[in-house]
């Protein structure tokens, strides 16, 4: 009994010794350069809205694999999102990127990044 005791003492010591590894998580910081979208007044509608955008890698890990959402807001209050997706941006370098967003030839007032998500396979 005295020899249960002392392995089950020993476990509990050496099992809070042993912290598991957590790896860090990428981090991003993301930030919209310039957008334009073309008027075709043959038609009387607007063209699809060009996006370019820089994505920042501001953590300790390179972020392998990364997917933007973009949403744009039209002069009618309209709302139109989509999203895109690129790969390999090493730690404390940016990426420059862009995407088109079809807004149904309507004119485009705001844009803005609303979400992202980062992954990084390092560990």
């Amino acid at each position: 009994m005295k020899r249960l005791v002392l392995v089950l003492v020993i476990a509990v010591l050496l099992g809070g010794c042993f912290a598991p590894i957590v790896p860090p998580s990428p981090t991003a910081r993301f930030t919209i350069t310039s957008w334009e979208q073309d008027y075709y007044e043959y038609f009387d509608e607007y063209a699809y809205v060009y996006v370019y955008f820089n994505i920042t890698n501001t953590g300790s890990v390179d972020i392998d694999y990364y997917e933007v959402w973009i949403e744009i807001e039209c002069a009618d209050g309209s709302v139109y999102q989509d999203w895109t997706n690129g790969l390999n941006v090493a730690v404390g370098k940016t990426l420059s990127d862009w995407t088109l967003i079809n807004t149904a030839g309507k004119r485009a007032v705001v844009v803005r990044i609303t979400d992202y998500e980062l992954t990084s396979y390092g560990y």
